[in-house]
């Protein structure tokens, strides 16, 4: 399990990771592979505000923008192949309280 920051996470961690960025905050579970996208205030509205499975994470550091491959649900993957999040810079990394 996750109990301490960390500037980088490329998805072999594990745990769940509280990401924040300029705009927006992402709650990633290494271990369901999964990633959620919570706009903040003032960020647009996009079709990854919702739990999507997680297919790699490209980049995801602090002080960069992230970057991350997500698979679509089934009701959409006769439309779309992937969907992909680039995300405004991160700052920063953070184990998720546990629940």
């Amino acid at each position: 399990m996750a109990d301490e920051r960390t500037e980088e996470l490329t998805g072999a961690e594990g745990g769940c990771w509280i990401v924040t960025t300029l705009g927006s905050t992402y709650e990633f579970d290494l271990d369901a592979m999964t990633v959620t996208r919570i706009p903040g205030e003032g960020a647009g509205r996009t079709v990854n505000d919702r739990t999507r499975p997680l297919l790699e994470i490209v980049r995801c550091a602090i002080g960069a923008r992230g970057y991350w491959l997500m698979n679509p649900e089934d009701d959409e993957s006769a439309f779309v192949e992937n969907y992909w999040q680039l995300s405004t810079t991160i700052r920063s990394i953070d184990p998720a309280p546990a629940d």
